[in-house]
């Protein structure tokens, strides 16, 4: 195993202790350690000066053998270096390969160099690309005759804006943060887009409510913005002030206060009320409310396990669909500011298993109504989104790129009048792409991801449970006499008798179900069965739980008065037997 060994860190302290080299056998590094231990065992030593010190060294010819004799232990050590034994190594990761073993640890050990590199300076980047393509899909009619052809409308694709931003982040201490961003724009003197900037913000959180925060800009018009917040667990203010120092006698600061509450003690609805000043235009005051939603479908019982919001999915089975957990929400408002004035909704829905956020609005004013569709992808270290914006100004389709916090933007204008049959084939062809990425890539994977993971957790339970199952056999002989006389009792008057009962995940995955016949008669009294709910039933004697994180069911059948019920109940719903619901006809 230890003859070619790959990528090796210069950390070869254990095998010094053990005067051995990097490719030394198990059996040379087992004779070196038997050899080292006869000389520095403590109870070796007669003088008394000397155990300390044969105490200490025999401490250290111990942990280079602990390591050294483990071959997993050994390639982590050889890759990543010492303080890397200290992590907590996935547990199937010992089942696997050398070349499985070593293609993981070079992963984490790219994964753990971005996140050191990204923790120290954590930049981010933003590249914008606006590309007109109007001409690709104009009428014939709004169009010289000249400009009609293929390539004439190719060549009227151009470039109508370009963006690069750029930032790093240093935190100086728990409490405050130095931020330093730089613009370059290209494009149309009166958009934002062009203007070149250079910027530096200082951010310090005074206490874990209230927090300050300044930003300069170096560029002409030097600009300085300062924004205050307070934030409990119910409120949440906002004051941002911006200013030109030179003109500070001329102009009154455009000023934004914000305020946001949550308005019912048992949900998570948000109103929030901003009112900005300006002294160079009209202001505005918006009024919104926001309302999310968790729900979690993957459990039989429809039980929302707010745990599980958010949650790595990868290592649990969640649902066939995917579909199954996730997050809903709305929210509505309006906005005055003159003509600008509006009404505004938005409403979204995000997948967890998927990985997916789908993100439809409308906006109603006196100058446009517009509506926007988004649908996005993300992972631990990428993000996708796509997303088409119809207005009075015409159609157009933005695409979004992210990987380790670097993002491509690319807004595409489609068209620059109203066209509905382009509107109707840029909403249908990117739902059928999504559909068909959906049944051909999603959907299979979330299928592995639930067979790797029964597959691993009946591995586990011929593995590592081994001791518990013995244990739980054991219960249930000390509860077989007392179900024995319950079932004897019942049978002899007409009562609850089980005929069989089993516990597990879905009726599907047949060898994490274990058998609990026996504890469920034993818990029969008086021809009835109660079982509390809105916790698991993995802690009655003679359960235990053959499948954590994944949702499970108590299936029953029994006998009540001489004909057969049947009942399927989930983990955290109360179980109640007998029932007439339960009659099998």
């Amino acid at each position: 195993m230890n003859t070619s060994r790959v990528d090796p860190v210069r950390n070869e302290y254990l095998y010094s202790v053990l005067n051995v080299p990097t490719t030394a056998s198990a059996n040379e590094i087992r004779e070196r350690y038997r050899a080292l231990s006869v000389i520095f065992h403590p109870d070796k030593q007669r003088a008394e000066q000397t155990k300390d010190t044969a105490a200490a060294e025999f401490l250290e010819i111990q942990k280079a053998y602990e390591v050294l004799s483990d071959p997993f232990l050994r390639e982590v050590y050889d890759f990543l270096g010492e303080d890397a034994l200290k992590n907590p190594w996935p547990t199937e990761l010992r089942s696997q390969s050398v070349e499985q073993i070593r293609a993981h640890l070079r992963r984490w050990k790219i994964d753990r160099s971005q996140e050191v590199f990204d923790h120290l300076i954590r930049p981010r980047g933003t590249v914008t690309c606006g590309i007109n393509a109007s001409t690709l899909f104009a009428r014939g009619d709004d169009l010289d005759y000249d400009s009609r052809g293929i390539l004439a409308r190719c060549r009227g694709v151009w470039v109508s804006q370009f963006a690069i931003r750029h930032s790093v982040t240093k935190v100086l201490n728990e409490k405050t943060n130095l931020k330093f961003t730089s613009h370059l724009g290209l494009g149309p003197r009166n958009d934002l887009l062009n203007r070149h900037d250079l910027m530096g913000t200082i951010r310090h959180q005074f206490s874990p409510r209230f927090a300050f925060e300044a930003t300069a800009h170096f560029l002409d018009p030097h600009l300085v913005v300062a924004k205050a917040s307070y934030e409990d667990n119910d409120n949440t203010l906002n004051c941002r002030v911006h200013f030109i120092p030179t003109f500070w006698n001329l102009l009154p600061p455009a000023s934004t206060v914000s305020f946001s509450r949550r308005l019912f003690r048992h949900a998570s609805t948000v109103g929030s009320v901003a009112w900005t000043f300006s002294p160079l235009s009209m202001g505005s005051f918006e009024f919104d409310i926001h309302s999310p939603q968790p729900f979690d479908f993957s459990s039989p019982e429809n039980y929302v396990h707010y745990n599980r919001m958010n949650a790595d999915f990868t290592n649990k089975p969640g649902s066939v669909s995917g579909f199954g957990v996730g997050l809903r929400a709305w929210s509505c408002g309006f906005q005055l500011s003159g003509l600008n004035s509006c009404i505004k909704t938005e409403w979204s829905i995000w997948f967890f298993e998927l990985s997916l956020r789908f993100k439809a609005g409308l906006e109603i004013g006196f100058r446009q109504l517009a509506y926007l569709v988004t649908a996005t992808w993300t992972n631990s270290n990428t993000a996708i989104s796509t997303s088409f914006g119809v207005s009075t100004k015409g159609l157009i389709m933005r695409l979004e790129l992210e990987y380790l916090h670097q993002k491509w933007i690319l807004p595409i204008t489609l068209s620059t009048v109203r066209n509905q049959t382009l509107e109707f084939f840029s909403a249908v062809l990117p739902s059928t792409v999504l559909l068909l990425g959906y049944h051909f890539v999603l959907k299979p994977r979330r299928q592995l991801q639930r067979t790797l993971y029964f597959r691993k957790a009946e591995r586990l339970l011929k593995e590592e449970n081994s001791q518990l199952k013995r244990q739980i056999d054991d219960t249930v002989g000390l509860l077989s006499e007392t179900a024995k006389r319950h079932m004897q009792t019942e049978r002899s008057r007409g009562g609850l008798v089980i005929l069989s009962a089993t516990y597990g995940p879905e009726a599907d995955v047949k060898n994490l179900t274990i058998d609990v016949t026996v504890p469920v008669q034993a818990l029969v009294h008086n021809s009835q069965v109660h079982i509390p709910g809105h916790r698991t039933k993995a802690g009655i004697q003679g359960f235990y739980d053959p499948a954590p994180a994944s949702p499970k069911s108590l299936r029953v059948r029994y006998l009540f008065r001489d004909r057969y019920h049947y009942a399927e109940i989930p983990d955290y719903i109360p179980v109640v037997l007998p029932l007439p619901d339960h009659l099998v006809n």
